[in-house]
């Protein structure tokens, strides 16, 4: 083999190995999205369902990863890939991962699905409880929640959805919906980009004023409190501002 044909693979394996590096979380997370995909494309033909949806939300994109419009209910899906044991209630604003000891605080994904059911609520102008908001943890997490919401595995989804049997929304209204969410989907890649790095922004912001004791949400300090569910860490303000984050 000659030596610029060498030179040329080594180069493209380096460039591979360095992609899935640095991409395998991303990588990893877009495959257990299209194992919800699969879950939720397999349930019978009246329900109707949307993966990856990004909506105008007042200036604002969302990006909602799994939505199901149904008889029963709208079912608003929100994905996570996280591994290691997941510790969170309803009021927190952050939750944690806690990997061999290392914690890595994320924002509270029943709080960041609301966002979605409220921007969701808007567009069709129903009331709240014809919304059924779900969070799903991939596989390599271990649920240690104390939460009310609806926060479960992929394996109990289809499960869940169809215990849903009351019928809430008419036939007629349901197909109106799917049209409503097919035309205000924004699918192209500019308000992808976009919408991505003001997320990064966002959670770089909101860690950096943890790790340096101050609130990310009033900017009063942060201290270390206990209460009925153990220790936590919240904001010297309260109860102008009830900004916790498990301990």
């Amino acid at each position: 083999m000659q030596p610029i044909l060498i030179t040329i693979m080594a180069v493209a394996i380096l460039a591979i190995t360095l992609y899935l590096k640095f991409n395998q979380a991303k990588i990893k997370g877009k495959r257990g999205e299209r194992k919800v995909a699969s879950i939720i494309h397999s349930l019978p033909n009246d329900y109707y369902s949307f993966n990856d949806v990004y909506l105008d939300s007042n200036g604002t994109s969302v990006q909602i990863d799994h939505i199901v419009i149904s008889q029963f209910g709208i079912f608003v899906i929100e994905t996570k890939n996280y591994t290691g044991m997941i510790f969170g209630t309803d009021q927190s604003e952050q939750w944690i991962k806690n990997m061999y000891g290392n914690k890595y605080y994320f924002q509270n994904p029943l709080k960041q699905n609301y966002l979605h059911v409220k921007a969701l609520q808007n567009l069709f102008g129903l009331t709240i409880d014809k919304f059924i908001p779900i969070v799903v943890f991939l596989k390599g997490a271990k649920l240690k929640c104390d939460t009310h919401g609806i926060v479960i595995y992929p394996t109990q989804l289809k499960r869940v959805i169809g215990s849903y049997t009351e019928q809430i929304i008419d036939t007629d209204e349901v197909e109106n919906l799917v049209y409503l969410l097919q035309s205000a989907n924004i699918n192209n890649r500019e308000t992808q980009k976009a919408h991505i790095t003001n997320v990064r922004q966002k959670l770089n912001q909101t860690r950096n004023s943890i790790n340096n004791g101050i609130c990310p949400k009033c900017g009063g300090k942060l201290t270390k409190r206990h209460g009925r569910y153990g220790r936590f860490i919240g904001c010297s303000n309260y109860p102008q501002c009830n900004f916790t984050i498990q301990k």
